[in-house]
């Protein structure tokens, strides 16, 4: 094992206030006009909030629309966010943010099925996510509702005209005498 000796306090501290010298106030420079000598601070610049989507709830839905979507992410900015959907802008007013500006919420319109860019667009920039509009399905089965309704309606349409033409047939007299 090793050991650790020190002869004096001294190195030790020579090395803390080292370090800590970076830290004093800025000089001043050409690009503020020397304003940062009297103030003893240098100018600092906030950043802007990076926009970022985190996930979306659900990640897909029907064709038909009206269903409530949820992205969380980060950067959004409550009052001022846009989404844009299957090329269909969503105003600020109908996309509410919460103050913490990390989940949105919207009401999905109605689009062709297949994927969509979902863009979420904010004064300090945008980011995206795709999107899928699914077929109408059974709710069962899953299998594309189309060719059921069409087999349904030509089952329909047979059985009418079947009927009617029952109805039509003239009847015998021995058919009504028995």
């Amino acid at each position: 094992m090793g050991y650790f000796w020190r002869k004096s306090s001294t190195a030790l501290l020579t090395l803390a206030f080292t370090g800590l010298a970076s830290f004093g106030p800025a000089p001043a420079d050409a690009t503020t006009g020397g304003a940062n000598a009297s103030a003893g601070f240098a100018k600092s610049v906030e950043p802007q909030p990076i926009v970022g989507i985190d996930s979306v709830t659900p990640d897909e839905g029907s064709m038909r629309g009206g269903f409530t979507v949820t992205v969380t992410g980060v950067g959004f900015a409550p009052g001022q966010t846009t989404v844009r959907i299957c090329g269909i802008d969503i105003p600020p007013a109908s996309v509410p943010v919460n103050p913490q500006g990390n989940i949105l919420t919207f009401t999905a319109p109605a689009c062709t099925a297949g994927q969509t860019q979902l863009l979420v667009t904010t004064p300090t920039g945008s980011a995206s996510t795709v999107f899928v509009y699914d077929e109408e399905t059974l709710p069962v089965t899953g299998s594309q509702i189309r060719a059921p309704l069409m087999a349904g309606t030509g089952l329909i349409v047979v059985g009418a005209l079947t009927l009617v033409l029952a109805r039509r047939r003239p009847r015998t007299a021995a058919a009504v005498t028995k």
